[in-house]
């Protein structure tokens, strides 16, 4: 493994990491990345020390760290607000894979025929959610005149001519639409 690479890597995880920490840091994928940077530079300290302790690093992050962070870096590309940084943060993760060899063995684990007793890397599931209904939902389907009661016979006594005009001039209003009518319509 090269060093300097690895510190490439945490180098622009810590900046991606300090750039977006006021904006980000109640997201959900935030946690993987602080986790990935910490892990990174866990990695280049230990490269100095023994091959034993490399070893462990490697294999924390190949069971648990690059997994987990692939998943949570893979909704970040779907959102489309931030699909930019999402690339770049997958791009990291591949290259720290890569760089450490663990993409390798991660292939090696998959592979079929082989069986080996290293950890296979965990899946997680995403969360869709659930469809809430939303009482206002069902009070903007129920007409609004329809809340009280009138007698029709009395109604056409009570109102003046300006009445009803008015409440034809309203109906009209509201037929007319411009495009930014369009794009909504779906929503209601």
């Amino acid at each position: 493994m090269d060093s300097k690479e690895i510190l490439a890597v945490h180098s622009m995880l810590h900046l991606i990491f300090h750039r977006n920490k006021n904006q980000h840091h109640r997201t959900t994928w935030w946690k993987w990345l602080s986790m990935l940077k910490r892990a990174t530079a866990d990695l280049a300290r230990s490269l100095d020390a023994d091959a034993t302790s490399v070893e462990s690093q490697k294999q924390h992050l190949a069971a648990h760290i690059i997994p987990r962070c692939y998943m949570a870096f893979s909704t970040v590309v779907a959102d489309n607000q931030f699909s930019t940084l999402g690339i770049v943060l997958m791009a990291a993760l591949a290259r720290l894979s890569k760089v450490t060899g663990i993409s390798r063995e991660m292939k090696m684990q998959v592979a079929p025929g082989k069986t080996t007793k290293k950890a296979s890397p965990v899946t997680m599931t995403e969360d869709l959610g659930e469809r809430v209904c939303r009482e206002d939902d069902a009070l903007m389907t129920r007409p609004v005149h329809a809340s009280r009661p009138v007698d029709k016979k009395s109604a056409s006594k009570e109102k003046p001519e300006k009445d009803r005009s008015s409440s034809k001039s309203v109906k009209k209003t509201k037929k007319k639409k411009n495009a930014i009518d369009d794009l909504f319509s779906g929503l209601f």
